[in-house]
């Protein structure tokens, strides 16, 4: 029986952290994929034994603190999405990488929306337009970080 990959779990969940913290060009930073959603969906699709409602938990709770947002507001939207990507894993691995990439994209927007509604709520003031290309940008990058982590797992899998 093969053991669940929560060491490559947690140090990929890690790397997404790091990836929303580096500094990127003004003509680009706008547009920054939303590393975290991307890795906890990548989870919750692939591996059912990994814990990625405790995972999306932790990691939001570490973004907020990291950027300063009101308390449990990642961590809230990244629950989100380990929940919906968990309950409708059965109907996203029907789908080929293409297909769900467009499946995938309400949820990346539900993120986006929730991280805006949690926003106005607690008055920080946000452009709206500037929230919707991460959406844009997380879609276009989602079959090629499909494929990183899914060899990595793969690569774990074969060394036990």
């Amino acid at each position: 029986m093969r053991r669940p990959p929560h060491g490559v779990f947690w140090a990929s969940g890690l790397v997404a952290l790091v990836l929303q913290l580096m500094a990127l060009p003004d003509a680009v930073a706008a547009a920054r994929p939303l590393w975290l959603p991307v890795v906890i969906a990548y989870w919750a699709l692939t591996e059912p034994r990994v814990p990625a409602l405790l995972g999306a938990l932790l990691f939001g709770l570490c973004s907020d603190i990291l950027f300063d947002n009101a308390l449990g507001q990642h961590a809230a939207a990244l629950v989100v999405v380990a929940y919906l990507v968990t309950r409708l894993r059965g109907i996203f691995v029907l789908f080929p990488l293409w297909q769900a990439t467009f499946a995938l994209a309400p949820v990346w927007a539900l993120y986006a929306f929730l991280m805006f509604w949690m926003d106005g709520v607690t008055r920080h003031q946000a452009d709206p337009w500037l929230r919707w290309l991460p959406v844009l940008a997380t879609s276009l990058l989602w079959p090629l970080a499909f494929t990183v982590l899914d060899r990595l797992a793969r690569r774990r899998r074969q060394e036990d």
